[in-house]
């Protein structure tokens, strides 16, 4: 997370220049970890809304883009039609997937001791670790920092309700299909080169609400 706080008011160019640069860095930093993995998930819902949301897509990639870990995952329980019309994950998809009790753990091992890297980490995160706890996976020591969150900072665009940076919605910088964890995972990515200065070429002008 910014180490900074932010200016209680409107920032000045200067400040918002600042804020911009140390999102540079950050992204510049995390390309350059080999630590760094990058996650994302796909959903039954949404947690503050339903406690028993459960995870039914995890991906995991590196900073060379190669592949950790992805796989659909068995939620136990039927996938309401609102998320299936967001991700296209259907009930008859995850049927023959491992569940969270075997993904999970594989999850948790290649989790720790790294920094992991969400477009939206309030959501995957938070959603991961109370789905350790509630199969009694013990939840293995990482770092963690928001990529949405650095991005707001890079973009700049002030909230006078939020008195902070307003959320960007992730932009389709990846080939595939948007709300597909893998296809995220990449899109993260590229976005990460995309503020470090190393990629300029978007695939798609098209944003993704990650919100599932």
């Amino acid at each position: 997370m910014p180490a900074t706080k932010n200016p209680p008011t409107v920032p000045t160019q200067d400040q918002h220049q600042l804020k911009k640069e140390e999102a540079i860095k950050w992204a510049k930093t995390r390309l350059a970890d080999p630590n760094t993995v990058i996650v994302d998930v796909e959903t039954t819902g949404i947690l503050s809304k339903d406690p028993e949301t459960k995870i039914v897509s995890l991906s995991m990639i590196n900073t060379k883009g190669q592949i950790i870990l992805a796989s659909l995952v068995n939620p136990e329980r039927p996938i309401p039609l609102v998320a299936q019309k967001v991700h296209k994950i259907e009930d008859r998809d995850v049927k023959g997937a491992m569940p969270w009790g075997v993904i999970g753990d594989i999850a948790a091992y290649q989790m720790s001791g790294k920094h992991i890297v969400c477009f939206n980490a309030g959501f995957d995160v938070h959603l991961m670790v109370h789905l350790f706890g509630q199969y009694n996976i013990p939840i293995p020591e990482f770092e963690v920092s928001c990529a949405m969150e650095y991005y707001a900072q890079f973009v700049g665009e002030w909230s006078k309700s939020k008195k902070d940076y307003k959320w960007q919605k992730l932009p389709k910088l990846a080939y595939g299909q948007a709300h597909d964890s893998l296809v995220d995972c990449q899109s993260t990515l590229l976005l990460l080169k995309k503020m470090a200065g190393d990629f300029s070429d978007e695939v798609d002008s098209d944003e993704i609400d990650l919100d599932f």
